[in-house]
């Protein structure tokens, strides 16, 4: 049994022993799984050991440092855990030639990378280099946080400029992919896949030669299908004959070798408001059903924000993904929501086995930041509620870039 079909079986019994036992879920310590936990393979795999098992993601943070290179944080998002909202410095990368603005950071549940690996964040760095080429370094959490050199992308064609990594679990095993756009020609792209094996990332492996390219163009990895493996999703400015619009299109994971297909998810047209430069795309199980949602972040013409729910499901009838017609899960016009000023993000921050919505939001005269999250319910989003207050220590809003590592562990 795969990570979302396990979740789905189990998030009915677990809100109700939670719900009976007054929150026991908040109350019993939490131990984070590594590759040496039986649960931790069974997230892929369907092992009873998992039948404890809790997400504890991590919010991690890249920052840019005075001399240009950068420090790596996490921070705990999820409210079971002994350091909620509290960033924690992972390594200082102020040496070896480490730059912030000519790398791009991913973090995620990659691989035990040393045997100290502790099951926090993993962080990938996608690192430029003088002739082009790219390293892809891994910084693993717990004691031993040595950059290790996992893959020279000095030759073979490979460009910084013309890639962008991202990352999702597209074989459903358990551990997160590396899976990078490369353009190929003109608005041609291929998609390129580094599938984990617990340990490390191995060699690229081609899964599309058909993905598009250019600034019309968005990705993200969301398992739309509901078997565990992430599927990818494009989100692009198609032109109809009244203008352009917003349209989600899906490929699904084979879990082998590629992404096949392509199946409607949505289109708006903008003649009901509908943009696709002013929005941006977020995924995550909101309404725990064990089908990826899309989240549409919406900039309003006041400056303000609205969140559109785009629910996952299976056609009944051909058992393709689909999602329901689009409903407003949140009105942040009023209050000082900036589209602009925000970032956002999806993770179970409360141990209810529903995503929530975490925003990174910059604050107006200050540097900084304050982290919120949005509580999901299941059917609509609780107001906002501040986690963490960045607006001091050094923190700034223009300098830093975050991912959510959606990582687990048991309870005791």
């Amino acid at each position: 049994m795969n990570a979302q079909l396990w979740r789905r079986g189990l998030v009915a019994s677990v809100v109700a022993a939670t719900v009976a036992a007054g929150s026991r879920a908040a109350a019993d310590e939490t131990t984070r799984l590594t590759g040496e936990d039986a649960a931790h393979a069974a997230l892929g795999g369907g092992d009873t050991a998992a039948s404890y098992g809790v997400a504890l993601p991590d919010l991690a943070i890249a920052h840019r440092l005075p001399s240009g290179a950068m420090n790596l944080w996490r921070m705990p998002l999820s409210q079971l855990e002994d350091g909620f909202g509290a960033p924690q410095l992972v390594k200082n990368l102020d040496y070896g030639g480490f730059s912030y603005d000519r790398s791009v950071t991913v973090a995620g549940d990659f691989a035990d990378i040393t045997p100290a690996d502790d099951g926090t964040a993993d962080h990938i760095i996608w690192h430029a280099q003088p002739d082009g080429g790219v390293l892809l370094w891994a910084v693993g959490g717990g004691g031993d946080t040595t950059p290790r050199l996992w893959q020279d992308l000095r030759t073979g064609g490979w460009s910084y400029a013309n890639s962008r990594p991202m990352l999702g679990d597209v074989n459903a095993d358990g551990w997160d992919d590396l899976v990078v756009q490369h353009r190929n020609y003109g608005s041609v792209a291929n998609i390129w896949v580094f599938l984990s094996d617990g340990q490390q990332l191995g060699a690229p492996q081609l899964w599309s030669t058909t993905a598009r390219w250019g600034a019309d163009f968005r990705y993200l990895l969301a398992d739309v299908s509901g078997d565990g493996a992430a599927d990818l999703v494009m989100t692009t400015m198609a032109t109809t004959g009244i203008g352009p619009s917003l349209t989600y299109t899906a490929a699904l994971s084979n879990t082998v070798s590629g992404f096949n297909g392509s199946f409607p998810l949505f289109q708006g047209h903008n003649s009901a408001g509908w943009s696709f430069v002013n929005s941006r795309q977020v995924a995550g199980d909101v309404t725990g059903d064990g089908f990826a949602d899309l989240l549409t972040i919406h900039a309003q013409p006041n400056g303000g924000v609205l969140v559109w729910l785009h629910q996952g499901y299976l056609d009944a009838g051909t058992g393709q993904p689909r999602t329901s017609p689009p409903v407003v899960w949140q009105d942040l016009r009023t209050g000082g929501w900036s589209f602009a000023g925000s970032r956002q993000y999806t993770a179970d921050t409360n141990g209810d086995f529903i995503d929530d919505l975490v925003t990174v939001h910059r604050q107006a005269g200050n540097p900084g930041e304050l982290i919120w999250r949005h509580v999901s319910t299941g059917a609509g989003l609780l107001a906002p509620q501040v986690i963490a207050d960045l607006r001091s220590g050094g923190w700034n809003y223009s300098a830093s870039r975050e991912g959510v590592a959606h990582t687990w562990g048991m309870f005791a």
